[in-house]
């Protein structure tokens, strides 16, 4: 549980942090395929189309962050740091970091929304757009609460 306490830079290059992610794309892909779909079953090519923006948001947040601060919080789908990294008792460092959270949420979506709406045209744009900002909001909120809790709470 040690590989829990370090940043998600460190954590997604190891085979345990590739099957969280990938846990985490079905997920979404489940969500965006029964928002969508309301009827009973799901959409096989919705749920496609789900992991495609999931990898290509990752892939452009990964690459945009070691740009900006040379990978030091790598943004797959979410700045998963520790509390080695980040002083929550600090507030300008804690602000720091929930800014950062918030834009890579934002630019997560946005770029999400973007891609599903090009792949997804069976379904209105402003139905795939509220279907991935639910689906994200889900698994980032699921995501978030199991990473953090061991970043946090159990290793100090």
């Amino acid at each position: 549980m040690l590989l829990l306490n370090t940043s998600f830079g460190k954590y997604a290059s190891m085979p345990m942090g590739w099957v969280f992610m990938f846990l985490l794309v079905v997920l979404e892909a489940f969500i965006m395929s029964k928002a969508l779909k309301k009827q009973r079953g799901y959409d096989f090519g919705v749920m496609a189309s789900t992991a495609v923006s999931n990898v290509v948001s990752g892939a452009l947040g990964a690459y945009i962050s070691k740009l900006i601060d040379h990978g030091w919080m790598l943004v797959v789908w979410f700045p998963w740091v520790s509390s080695i990294e980040v002083d929550t008792v600090d507030t300008e460092t804690l602000f720091s970091f929930v800014l950062y959270f918030v834009a890579a949420f934002l630019g997560t979506v946005f770029v999400e929304i973007i891609i599903n709406g090009v792949l997804i045209r069976r379904y209105s744009f402003k139905d795939v757009m509220k279907s991935t900002i639910v689906a994200n909001v889900i698994s980032y909120m699921i995501g978030c609460l199991a990473l953090y809790t061991y970043s946090f709470l159990f290793y100090d």
